[in-house]
Order: C-alpha cells, then sequence, then structure tokens
C-alpha cells in the first residue's frame, strides 16, 4: 500500500475543511451534499474489503462547471478528492487513501447525446453501461465495447478510468473519439478529435493526443467529464459458438486459437461453480417476458430472435450445464447471417479439434440479450458469501502458463482454503490478442455497506444480522494478494489498476515512471485527484 509522501503532509496542515464544505454546498445546493456518517462510509469503501479512510463529504455536481469550481475549492482549501462512478470497484479505485478526501459522485452526470447521422454519441461519466446500451437499442447503433458484466452499475466514466471491457469488441478505448476533462487545478482540457473539433469530432489523432493519458488512470490526472465515441451499426448478422470441456487445458487452448483468428465479438468461459449458478436460475414470469422481449429486440432480424426464443426456451432450462467441468459462450457478428454461420462453423472445428462438444446456444442468446448482471449475483455468492476477484492477463502464447501457475497456486493453498471454509472459481476471457483469467475468491462473512446496498430490501436484513468473520477474511484478502505476487513473474496486465497493483514495478522503462509523475505535477499541481492511485500522488 502507499503511504502519505511528504507533500500530502504539507497540504494536510493546511487544510480548511469547513470551508471547503461551505463552498462545496454553495456550488452544488444543500440536498447534493452529503455529510452523514452511514453515506461517507458507504460511498467510502469498495468490494476490495481493505480499510482506508472515510471521506469527509458526498458532493453530487450535475455540471462540468459545478466541477470544476469544486476543484478549485479543493484546492485552494488542501482538499483531496475522489470521482466515483457506480462503485463497482475492487482495487481501492476511489476509496479516500486519507480522512481529508471528499468523493465526487458522479452520477448526477448522466445524459446521453445520440448523433446517428455522424456515428457518434455523446455520454457523461455517470451513465451506466445499460443504461447507453438501452438508448442506443432502438436506433441500430452500438459501442463496439459493450461494457462490463456489473453494467447495470457500473458507469462510463469509472470504465474509463479503468479500461473496461468484456461484452462486445475490444475494450472501451477502441472507438473512444475524445475526452472532456477536468485537470487538478480546475481547467477544463478537451483531447483527441475534441481537441479540434467538439461540435463535429473526426479525427481522434489530429496531432499528439492526449486521450490515452486519461484512460485507465484511476482518475489520478483529472475528472473525466464527457466522452465522446465512433458508432457502428448492429450486425446483420451473429451466431454463438458455445461448446463444453473436459479440462481446462482443451479450453484454454480452444479459446486461444479462436482468438487468433480474430473473428469472435466476445470469447468467454466459465467452469462448473457458475455452471450451477446459471442452471439453478428460475426466472419470474415478469423476468422471462422482459428475457423474450430483449432476445427480439437485440437479434439480427425478426426471424433469428424468433428462433433465438425457441433456443432459449429448451426443456430443462440451462442444466445441460451441469454435465460440464468447462464450458464456453462466445459469439461472433458479421454483415450478414450466412457470414457469421461460415464464421461460426470455422470456429466450431477448431473447438472440437481441441475435445470440445457442441452445446445449446442459451446462455450465449441470453447474454446478448441481457449482458448485465444484477450486482448481488457478482458479490454475493451462491451460499450468501463475499467475493472477491483478481484479473490478469497475458499474450495467447504463455496463456497455459499462466493458467498453471493459478490452479498451482490454489492446490497449494487448498488445505489452508479448506481450514477456513474459503473456495474459488474462475472465469476466462480472450480479447484483443490476449488471454485473461479472473479467480475469484469466496468467504463467509458479513457484508460491508457496499455489498449489502446492493441486495434487495427483502434480503437485506439476513445478511446485516450475519457477525462478522475477521480471521477469514484476513486469510482470504492474504491468499488474493499471494495469488497477485505469484503470477508477477509473467509479467500479467491488469484492468482496473486502482491503488492495488503494483504499476510502478510493471513498468519496463523507467522513462515511462518520470514522464507520468511530471505530466501528474503539470496537470495536477497540488496533488490533490485521487492521492495514491497508479501508486502517483
Amino acid at each position: 500500500m502507499n503511504t502519505v509522501t511528504a507533500a500530502e503532509g504539507r497540504r494536510a496542515a493546511h487544510v480548511d475543511a469547513g470551508s471547503f464544505l461551505a463552498r462545496a454546498r454553495g456550488i452544488v445546493g444543500a440536498e447534493n451534499l452529503l455529510t452523514d456518517e452511514a453515506s461517507r462510509k458507504l460511498y467510502s469503501v469498495d468490494f476490495s474489503e481493505i480499510p482506508l479512510s472515510t471521506a469527509i463529504a458526498i458532493i453530487r455536481p450535475r455540471t462540468t462547471q459545478e466541477v470544476s469550481q469544486i476543484v478549485r475549492a479543493a484546492g485552494e482549501t488542501g482538499i483531496a478528492l475522489t470521482a466515483r462512478g457506480g462503485g463497482m470497484s475492487y482495487t481501492l479505485g476511489y476509496a479516500p487513501r486519507d480522512e481529508n478526501t471528499a468523493i465526487l459522485d458522479m452520477k448526477r452526470m448522466n445524459s446521453i447525446r445520440i448523433n446517428a447521422e455522424d456515428r457518434l454519441v455523446e455520454i457523461e461519466p455517470g451513465a451506466t453501461w445499460a443504461e447507453v446500451h438501452a438508448a442506443l437499442l432502438p436506433t441500430g447503433l452500438r459501442i463496439g465495447c459493450m461494457g462490463t458484466m456489473s453494467g447495470i452499475a457500473a458507469t462510463i466514466g469509472g470504465g474509463l478510468g479503468n479500461n473496461a471491457l468484456g461484452h462486445g469488441r475490444g475494450d472501451i478505448t477502441d472507438d473512444l473519439m475524445g475526452l472532456e476533462v477536468v485537470l487538478g487545478d480546475g481547467r477544463i482540457m478537451l483531447t483527441g478529435a475534441l481537441a479540434t473539433n467538439p461540435e463535429h469530432p473526426v479525427l481522434r489523432s489530429y496531432g499528439p493526443d492526449l486521450t490515452g493519458l486519461f484512460t485507465h488512470d484511476a482518475g489520478v490526472f483529472g475528472v473525466k467529464t464527457k466522452a465522446v465515441f465512433r458508432l457502428m451499426e448492429k450486425p446483420k448478422g451473429t451466431a454463438f459458438v458455445c461448446y463444453g470441456f473436459r479440462t481446462a487445458k482443451d479450453l484454454v487452448a480452444a479459446l486461444c486459437e479462436t482468438e487468433r483468428m480474430g473473428v469472435m465479438a466476445s470469447n468467454m468461459a466459465f467452469s462448473q461453480y457458475h455452471h450451477q449458478l446459471f442452471a439453478n436460475q428460475k426466472p419470474s414470469q415478469a423476468e422471462a417476458q422482459a428475457m423474450a422481449k430483449q432476445v427480439i429486440a437485440t437479434a439480427p432480424s425478426k426471424l433469428k430472435g424468433f428462433l433465438n426464443l425457441l433456443s432459449l426456451a429448451r426443456p430443462g432450462g440451462m442444466s445441460y450445464l451441469l454435465k460440464w467441468p468447462y464450458s464456453t459462450f462466445s459469439m461472433i457478428d458479421a454483415f450478414d447471417q450466412p457470414t457469421a454461420d461460415r464464421m461460426a462453423h470455422a470456429a466450431g472445428k477448431v473447438m472440437r479439434r481441441h475435445g470440445g462438444v457442441k452445446l445449446p446456444t442459451s446462455l450465449a442468446i441470453a447474454f446478448r440479450a441481457q449482458p448485465y448482471v444484477p450486482i448481488e449475483k457478482l458479490m454475493i455468492g451462491m451460499n450468501g458469501e463475499c467475493t472477491i476477484p483478481t484479473n490478469c492477463g497475458v499474450v495467447l502464447s504463455k496463456a497455459s502458463s499462466l493458467h498453471a501457475a493459478v490452479e498451482d497456486f490454489f492446490a497449494e493453498n487448498e488445505a489452508a482454503m479448506k481450514k477456513h471454509g474459503v473456495t474459488w472459481t474462475r472465469l476466462f476471457l480472450t480479447n484483443k490478442g490476449g488471454f485473461g483469467i479472473e479467480p475469484i475468491i469466496y468467504w463467509a462473512d458479513r457484508p460491508n455497506p457496499l455489498r449489502l446496498a446492493q441486495l434487495s430490501p427483502e434480503r437485506r436484513p439476513e445478511f446485516e444480522a450475519k457477525p462478522e468473520n475477521k480471521e477469514t477474511r484476513a486469510f482470504a484478502l492474504d491468499l488474493r494478494r499471494r495469488l497477485v505476487e505469484r503470477v508477477d513473474a509473467l509479467h500479467p496486465y491488469h484492468f482496473q489498476i486502482g491503488k492495488y497493483y503494483d504499476y510502478e514495478s510493471a513498468l519496463q522503462s523507467p522513462a515511462v515512471w518520470e514522464t507520468l509523475k511530471d505530466f501528474k505535477k503539470s496537470v495536477d499541481p497540488a496533488g490533490l485527484m485521487n492521492p495514491g492511485g497508479l501508486g502517483l500522488t
């Protein structure tokens, strides 16, 4: 963990929290300044379960100018700031490192402006992936990257600060045209295509492009207040490639070979834990009707939508998954259905060559129709456990080495995990020529305020009554830390760096770190923007 620097100590000596809160109240109004203890504690924690500090206030701006004014007030009163979107961090992304910090809750800045003629969409940072998806669906347009599974709550701003990927093609930066950012001294900067033509952005790299410096930056260089993305036509053909595998070795090999083909829009895989989760789902009539509408709406054509509905309504639901230790649910998009079908046929041949057995396509159909999972199901296990993921990725040629390192690590710790009642599972993903694995650790504990907030009012009292399990929690967190250390020899990349992963040590060129520190000083001279993020102060 990062320690407070001498510069931050000098800033803390000149803090005037009272003056800052009074000015913030005047900027956003009393109703958008939260100072009660419950709100401050809720907004200050994430899913990492690592305690840091509690913010002095939660501020809810509505405009870029309000953000700029708040940043200037913070600089003049010695208050640090972190920006928070949907709160889906598990790497201390927005968690305050010291007590003289206020959190900017960006959820009120959530407008979505679609320019269908120019194939552009302008999005404020507080809009969720699900809101963007819903807004674009009637237009027949979409962003190539459709966001993370947590997209019901996860926001565009959070995705930009953490390089989101998951559903759809590539990651969030691939179709990003430019950003509007409030720097640490209150200045407003436009990047990429917005820098030269904010009304009609066309070319992101018209001269040097600064956009990349503000993506996956954990918010340390400024507060993102607007992003513009290039839109693409909804594909007229979609095919699903779903196969079961007996061994993880064969699964990993199949995922990597199909990724090399360059045809996959999504290439994910699950293991037994999630098979049980999916097989046991019993949607209500209202949920089933909503799913049916989305299946039709997201299909390339009405005919394909009705055919997908028939596949989804197969007897036994998704119980077929219980027969398999591993499964893929891959998607292929193309200009028309025959092309998508040909590409899927070629990918299927690869899957079968590695021992895959063709499965029903219902899981992939469901994910294309409703890509975003209720947060309760992501952060609370099937048996009420707390969960915490870790992500790591490597080039395709190192996939088997990374998988073996992860499996060996958990095998070595099996006895201790059994003693503490800790379990684990894993997700697999290939994307942009890389292979990723996401181990997820589960342990019995009382959920923290953020987890409790994701539960339905009916379930919350049950979990609030649970006792804390500090010893097991400490073991689980240490297990996660040691896992990250184990795979470090493979030089993996991580999404959502936050304050958890050691970014400086990952850099192979010292000049990069020195340049980033210099850039930090130029855009945030007082060191107010999320101190400790990326390891920068």
